[in-house]
Formats: structure tokens, C-alpha cells, sequence
């Protein structure tokens, strides 16, 4: 496409040097790792540091992810994470197979750094559960309530960087039976959220807790044509943050004015940019 748009002849040592599996040429796949690690190498080369690169990421096969991400590390990027770009639909191979076929692409961010940090392998002797409670329980405090597609792509995402994708697919296929037992479910918005009353079961970072049960508890307020005083809400969301370090009231106050408005002298209400759509960063 590129080439038609800029009028580039494309010769036999374009397609020679071009990091694909199978093809005209029909390259093999130690051809294709071997061209992308030359093609990484080459890139943090001539990036300066300080500076990103990110990496598209459609292929079904895992074992490509992990060539990219060893081959940036060793050449000196840290990753930085990675974010599923959807292509606006879902394929019937998508909804057989959620943890094995990749709807839409991701991409995969580095960044090239004086000391970069490893990405940790997952020890397969672990709690596979834990694991799988800990993401779904992460991307539901991010976005304030998570589709089943968001979980799916979560954990794609995890299970890529840890190295358990296998096992992910053969032992949880179908995550209907975790997902009733430990959260709950909206018809109408059909989203998963943390159960009424309940807390998180994994660690989750203090303010995104404080922000997650704050939002929660200002929309139920909202829907009773409440407007609680601070003290309130303290009282209401503690009992729900014993899991983990307890915030004093200057945190909770801190994340409190992100998100809502005072009312009078001491009442509080959800902005309504937070009641429509959460933005957490």
C-alpha cells in the first residue's frame, strides 16, 4: 500500500528482505523470526532513548509474540505493555476459540531506556486461578465494569506476557463458571463488576480501589437522589478497602476531587463525565 502511495518500484530485494511467513517467496518461519530479530536489532540501533516503538501484533501463533518480546529485550528495550486494537467485529473462530484467536490486532510498546526492566515469566506451578481472578478483577477497576471481551483480551494480553497461554486455553475455554461464582453480571449493560458489599480479592493499587468503590457507591447514591456527606462515604467504602493498605481519609479525599463535585458545605455528587464514561488515566 505504502509503496502505491509513494510510486516505489518494489524489487526482488524488497521482497527478499520483506519479514513475512509464507508468501510469493514461501518463507519458512525460522526465515521470518530471523528477519523481525534483524528488523528490531536494526530499530533500537538508530532509536534515540527515551523513545517508543510500537509493534503491531495479529498472528495467531504465541510463539511469535514471545520471539518479539525476547528480541527486544535483549536488545535493550523495556516493554511497556500492550493494547488490542479492534477491528469493529468479532469472527464465530473468535467466539469458539476467545483464547486462541485474536480479534482485531494488538500493539506491543517498548521503549528503549538506559536500564530496562524484564518482563517476568509466570512460574507454571502457580494458581492458575489467582492469576485469572487478579486480571479480571484489574480490568474491572480500570473501566468501572468489564465486558466478557474485555476480560477475553485481558487475559490474552497476560497470558502472552507470562507465558501461559497454552494452559489459559485448555484449562479455562469457558470462563462462565468463574465469572458467576465471583462477580456480577448486567444484563443490560453486560458488564462484570465486583460483587455488591464485596471486596477485591488481589491486590490492586490503593487508589484504583478507592477509585472503583467511590464511583460505585456515588452512582447508587445518584440512582437514591442521595447526596452523601464525606464523612458518608468514608464510612461506606473502608469496610471495603481492608484488603490490602488502608487509605487515610486525605487519600480518599484526594481521589474524591477527581471525581466528583462538592455540593453545598459537605455534600458530594459524581461529576457527569464520570457518570457517563469512566476515564481512569
Amino acid at each position: 500500500m505504502w509503496n502505491a502511495w509513494l510510486d516505489l518500484e518494489v524489487t526482488e530485494e524488497d521482497k527478499k528482505l520483506e519479514a513475512i511467513e509464507g508468501g510469493e517467496r514461501k518463507k519458512s518461519k525460522q526465515e521470518y523470526n530471523q528477519l523481525i530479530a534483524e528488523s528490531i536489532k536494526e530499530m533500537y540501533r538508530v532509536l534515540k532513548f527515551d523513545r517508543w516503538l510500537s509493534f503491531v501484533f495479529a498472528h495467531k501463533d504465541p510463539e511469535f509474540w514471545h520471539l518479539i518480546l525476547d528480541t527486544a529485550e535483549n536488545c535493550g528495550f523495556e516493554y511497556i505493555g500492550a493494547v488490542p486494537q479492534k477491528n469493529g467485529q468479532t469472527s464465530f473462530k473468535k467466539r469458539q476459540n476467545p483464547f486462541t484467536v485474536l480479534s482485531g490486532q494488538l500493539i506491543i510498546n517498548f521503549r528503549k531506556v538506559h536500564t530496562p526492566k524484564a518482563v517476568m515469566k509466570a512460574n507454571l506451578g502457580m494458581d492458575m486461578a489467582e492469576i485469572i481472578i487478579q486480571t479480571i478483577e484489574g480490568i474491572i477497576a480500570k473501566n468501572d465494569g468489564a465486558t466478557l471481551e474485555q476480560i477475553n483480551d485481558e487475559l490474552i494480553i497476560k497470558g502472552l506476557e507470562l507465558g501461559f497461554l497454552d494452559l489459559l486455553a485448555k484449562e479455562y475455554s469457558d470462563l462462565t463458571p468463574i465469572l458467576l461464582e465471583n462477580f456480577d453480571y448486567d444484563d443490560k449493560t453486560e458488564l462484570y463488576t465486583i460483587k455488591n458489599n464485596s471486596k477485591f480479592k488481589s491486590h490492586i493499587d490503593v487508589k484504583l480501589r478507592i477509585k472503583y468503590y467511590l464511583i460505585s457507591y456515588l452512582r447508587r447514591m445518584e440512582r437514591e437522589k442521595k447526596k452523601p456527606t464525606f464523612d458518608e462515604i468514608v464510612l461506606n467504602i473502608l469496610p471495603l478497602l481492608k484488603n490490602g493498605t488502608t487509605p487515610e481519609n486525605q487519600t480518599i479525599s484526594t481521589v474524591l476531587e477527581d471525581i466528583a463535585d462538592k455540593v453545598g458545605e459537605n455534600s458530594w455528587r459524581l461529576k457527569q463525565k464520570e457518570g457517563q464514561q469512566l476515564n481512569l488515566f
